[in-house]
């Protein structure tokens, strides 16, 4: 049973975005048998053009209006569920719940929620400076049990040059090594699995590696395809 829209804020930024809709797709394709127009999920995208605050949050109340605006929006509209294509958006999101009663998917704890299934006890995290400072990450997966490698202070700086580079449309391979030998470098410190906890870097990350990779966006997109159809594939 197909359930009300899905609702995506996007923009932070709109390549990482235009990645988790190609994603539902798929997914809804693959996991779900979708084939016909009909058979996708209803799909609600804002792509909201707000300050940056990859690195700070000097931007975060000018950020912080922008998006309630367009949330108070959803409220005249038949959603189900909403989500934020952005894991530092995320210091976002209680505020963001004041303003309707149509729930949150939170990314940050449908990613932790795959870590623990899988019952993995030590992770290595990458992410923006803003979502490793605010330790979303790491004080969920701590409540879990599970162990966070973080990565070092040059190695914040590597990530938000990359994730920089992604957001401009460039995907470049010099960047992709640099992520290579960070991961490594979690590996060489005991992590047992990689969570890409940046919505653009799994736009850069390789698709095979010798970890178990946990992409932010996947793990999203398997929960709101899952509120949307409920456990059921479409019937032919």
């Amino acid at each position: 049973m197909k359930q009300a829209a899905i609702c995506i804020l996007d923009g932070m930024g709109p390549q990482a975005g235009g990645y988790l809709y190609n994603t539902i797709i798929q997914k809804a394709v693959r996991d779900y048998g979708a084939k016909n127009n009909d058979d996708f999920p209803e799909i609600i995208l804002y792509s909201v053009p707000v300050p940056d605050f990859i690195s700070n949050n000097r931007s975060k109340d000018r950020t912080l209006k922008m998006l309630q605006a367009k949330v108070r929006e959803t409220n005249k509209l038949e959603i189900s569920c909403i989500s934020i294509a952005c894991n530092t958006a995320h210091i976002l999101l209680e505020q963001l719940q004041k303003e309707t009663d149509i729930p949150f998917v939170s990314i940050i704890e449908e990613t932790i929620k795959g870590v623990k299934k899988d019952k993995v006890s030590v992770v290595g995290l990458m992410g923006t400076p803003s979502t490793l400072r605010f330790g979303f990450y790491q004080e969920e997966l701590k409540k879990e049990g599970i162990k966070c490698i973080v990565p070092s202070k040059a190695q914040i700086i590597i990530l938000e040059r990359v994730t920089r580079n992604i957001i401009a449309g460039k995907v470049l391979q010099s960047d992709q090594s640099k992520l290579i030998s960070i991961a490594d470098s979690f590996k060489k410190k005991g992590a047992r699995a990689i969570i890409l906890g940046c919505t653009e870097l799994p736009l850069g990350f390789p698709k095979k590696y010798s970890l178990p990779i946990y992409n932010s966006v996947e793990e999203l997109c398997k929960a709101l395809l899952r509120i949307y159809y409920g456990s059921n594939t479409i019937q032919k």
